[in-house]
């Protein structure tokens, strides 16, 4: 499960990469981002045109087995993945996604951050659900793609996010390809060699934790 990752692009970088057209709400310089917490996703608005919009992570109920990550081959079995799989998908922008690993000697696992090396910002596909609060207000709460992993990484980090190339983000984003068999190629586990992971401070598994340093790699032992 994916529980933690990381956004440390700027919000030019996010409108360049993802090709925004409006900011309605930009979270960024995010280094330990946590599900319930609101983050920027990138969707198309009711005029279908592009923007960096505000959404929860987590749906609602918070305990579903769906609530914060979704294994992508599952979408078309169940009727509320499908209904927001039709009009309602989103790319959350990611610099970074965290894991944990063990390691030789050290008593409790490490967090890792897996990052795509000279990738600095992912589109990673997900779907979201939207309602207006009695105050009025409209609120939209989201869930994570994710699929196996392969290689060695599968030992310690069974799932990762569905990350999309370019021609995959605009399919997933473009309102007008509603059935899943046109937009199901994109929804594929990147290969492991093509990411790196690396060791990173065990802070991160606070929620309320929120630095620099989270991204930054430590020197393991040599027994690592």
């Amino acid at each position: 499960m994916i529980e933690r990752f990381s956004l440390t692009a700027e919000i030019g970088e996010l409108m360049e990469k993802f090709d925004v057209r409006k900011v309605m709400k930009g979270h960024t310089g995010r280094f330990n981002i946590t599900p319930t917490q609101n983050v920027s996703i990138i969707m198309n608005d009711r005029h279908d045109l592009r923007v960096l919009q505000e959404s929860r992570w987590g749906l609602f109920p918070f305990w579903a087995k769906d609530s914060v990550n979704t294994d992508y081959q599952t979408l078309g079995d169940k009727p509320f993945l499908a209904r927001m799989l039709k009009r309602q998908r989103c790319v959350i922008p990611c610099s970074g996604f965290y894991g944990q690993k063990k390691f030789g000697q050290e008593r409790d696992p490490r967090a890792m951050h897996t990052i795509v090396p000279n990738q600095p910002l992912l589109g990673i596909a997900g779907i979201y659900d939207c309602w207006r609060h009695v105050n009025g207000k409209e609120v939209r709460a989201f869930t994570m793609l994710t699929a196996a992993s392969s290689g060695a990484m599968s030992v310690w980090q069974p799932r990762v996010p569905v990350v999309l190339d370019e021609e995959g983000i605009e399919d997933w984003l473009d309102p007008k390809l509603t059935e899943f068999n046109r937009v199901r190629k994109h929804l594929e586990a990147m290969e492991s060699y093509l990411m790196r992971s690396y060791p990173v401070t065990n802070a991160v598994r606070d929620e309320l934790y929120e630095s620099p340093d989270c991204v930054m790699e430590i020197r393991m032992p040599d027994f690592a």
